[in-house]
């Protein structure tokens, strides 16, 4: 291991520093990214692509590894990268896998946010090791995700799209976002880049189509796509964003035959879906992020008849698990800082009306802030922003519900403001005797307030999103990106027969190691799931 890079921690999400380079990198690629096109300009810079060629596998097939949503901390991405260099995996002897003579990331290949050295320290690092030390040398191709996107592709092109560099020790070979791979007995893994749930550009579409017409009419097509659409729009119907069009266009009039397994990344667990037919919808995103929850949003059963076949990590777990958001202030330590802020302001805001004789209760306080913020515009704008920030942060399509949750959450913080900002009142004029509205007086409540503020705010947060994800199967992403779980990580292996079978095995890892923890053992690899699809 390189003694000269510290390996990387889990992303704290809730980081007001991540929060805010986030949102600034969100922005800029929805306005901007829009706006222009890096796939346009990839494809006019770039040499000519055509699709790659593994049809030539022997008498024992061949094997591909997909895994996504990989370079967060070090512990799941390595643990991920180190079971699939191994050149033999066997699983708890139930079947002999091989290390794939490929390996496809699905997108977000790195977190927070894409830079040449985010994807050098948090996710090839991990691989080179893993590499190196298996002997193993697979070639390596990618397709951009929504953080992937972040800075409009540069960094993702520097690093996959360049075959003069290479990554992590492996071949490149590709020089757009997008490609084509020819397996054995006429399948083929198709993947597109939808760049933020764009329209395809138009050199991905004629590229698609002329990799249609080079295609046997029997040919069988694997469909790998950065985010799992079908999954989105059932648990938001209605909603614009999430309807996937674009895989119906893609499969009916660009590819001009029908799908046998759509495979995606973005949730960070695995769960899939079968129809009558034997079409698969997979969701594969267990690569390395923070685990997503599978009890929520619910998702069984939707439309084309698509069944629940298999999920990871089973819902019970994932239901113990988002219990642990009651130690959100433990868990996310950086994240006090904005109730903090928060709850300090509000009880400035709050304070600046009262009088000593305010202070006889509970409820006389309350009833002069509440007076203060009618007729105070400053008093009053505050809470009225405050309480829209926290209805624009409910995840929900229904405007009744976004109201009614927003508005209760940030009616409970603004409860628990006021009355820390009393109790921290009365402590410092009646415990420590300070005349109330001195500066003393202020400045200590105020750090009380702050302080306790940070806590008190902290485990509300927590206890708000346990209640969403739990009643309501909203804020999955929020109420488990602050958990920040390192394990049930798991990456998919493919297997195409000389007599033309597919067999894709879902691999799972319970527990990742932790590096520079001797007592924390790994589990070992384990089939969570397999299918097998006839030509």
């Amino acid at each position: 291991m390189d003694a000269a890079r510290k390996p990387a921690k889990m992303v704290g999400w809730f980081d007001p520093r991540v929060l805010a380079q986030t949102a600034m990198h969100m922005t800029m690629a929805n306005v901007f990214g829009r706006h222009s096109d890096s796939r346009l300009i990839e494809a006019l810079s770039s040499q000519p692509q055509g699709h790659f060629d593994y049809s030539d596998a022997g008498a024992d097939g061949l094997w591909l590894d997909y895994v996504a949503d990989t370079g967060d901390g070090w512990n799941p991405t390595h643990a991920v990268a180190d079971a699939l260099a191994r050149p033999v995996l066997e699983l708890a002897g139930q079947v002999r896998t091989q290390s794939g003579r490929a390996l496809v990331f699905g997108g977000d290949q790195v977190y927070p946010w894409p830079s040449r050295q985010a994807y050098a320290w948090r996710t090839e690092w991990p691989y080179e090791t893993a590499f190196a030390a298996h002997g193993t040398r697979p070639d390596i191709f990618a397709i951009p995700g929504n953080h992937d996107w972040f800075d409009s592709l540069v960094a993702f092109s520097r690093t996959f799209c360049r075959p003069e560099r290479g990554f992590a020790g492996c071949r490149t070979q590709q020089t757009r976002s997008y490609f084509a791979l020819r397996l054995p007995a006429d399948w083929w893994l198709v993947a597109v880049d939808l760049q933020l749930g764009a329209e395809l550009d138009e050199p991905q579409v004629q590229y698609l189509k002329r990799t249609a017409a080079s295609m046997a009419p029997g040919a069988q097509v694997i469909l790998c796509v950065p985010e799992p659409q079908w999954a989105f729009e059932d648990a938001y119907p209605g909603h614009q964003t999430y309807a996937h069009g674009t895989l119906e266009t893609l499969e009916r009039e660009i590819l001009q035959r029908p799908v046998r397994a759509f495979i995606a990344g973005d949730l960070h667990h695995y769960r899939r879906h079968e129809n009558a037919a034997g079409v698969q919808k997979i969701i594969s995103g267990g690569g390395g992020a923070f685990l997503h929850p599978t009890h929520a949003p619910r998702l069984r059963d939707f439309s084309g008849g698509f069944i629940e076949r298999a999920v990871y990590p089973d819902r019970a777990t994932s239901r113990r698990l988002a219990w642990r958001n009651l130690a959100f202030p433990k868990l996310n330590p950086q994240g006090l800082v904005l109730p903090a802020v928060l709850y300090a302001l509000s009880a400035w805001f709050a304070s600046a009306s009262l009088v000593p004789a305010d202070l006889d209760s509970f409820g006389a306080t309350f009833a002069a802030s509440l007076t203060a913020a009618v007729r105070d515009p400053v008093n009053g704008l505050w809470l009225l922003a405050i309480i829209a920030g926290f209805v624009f942060f409910t995840d929900t399509h229904e405007r009744w519900y976004r109201v009614i949750g927003g508005t209760g959450h940030a009616v409970a913080h603004l409860a628990a403001a006021l009355g820390l900002a009393w109790l921290a009142a009365v402590l410092t004029t009646q415990l420590l005797g300070l005349a109330f509205g001195s500066i003393a007086q202020l400045l200590i409540a105020g750090a009380i307030t702050f302080v306790c503020g940070g806590v008190v705010g902290g485990f509300l947060i927590g206890v708000y999103l346990l209640v969403s994800v739990q009643l309501f199967g909203r804020h999955a992403n929020e109420a488990f990106s602050s958990l920040r779980i390192e394990d049930y990580k798991q990456w998919l292996r493919l297997h195409v027969a000389a007599d033309g079978t597919l067999t894709i095995h879902a691999i799972g890892i319970d527990r990742v190691g932790r590096h520079g923890r001797d007592g924390a053992q790994a589990t070992p690899p384990h089939l969570i799931d397999k299918v097998v699809l006839q030509r």
